[in-house]
């Protein structure tokens, strides 16, 4: 029962830098400031520790979409920044 919570919530997490980044992506153009790259930086450092851990032990997520939300969170920083 607790093995099932857990992945549950490790599932919807590694989901979350997806989420995210794909809502900073579409407010970057938006705003004006440093604060929407700091955030794609933090949920794309998150989306690739979830796809290291994922190829290592697969044990939720899957690795596209964690690769997806790193190019997302990549993708806002340089919108953000130039």
């Amino acid at each position: 029962m607790a093995q099932t919570a857990i992945r549950e919530w490790r599932g919807w997490t590694g989901a979350a830098p997806f989420w995210l980044n794909a809502v900073l992506l579409a407010l970057t153009p938006l705003t004006d400031g440093p604060l929407p790259a700091q955030l794609a930086v933090i949920t794309a450092l998150a989306a690739l520790g979830g796809l290291f851990r994922q190829l290592r032990s697969g044990d939720y997520g899957h690795p596209a979409v964690h690769l997806a939300a790193a190019l997302m969170g990549a993708a806002a920083v340089a919108l953000a920044t130039v």
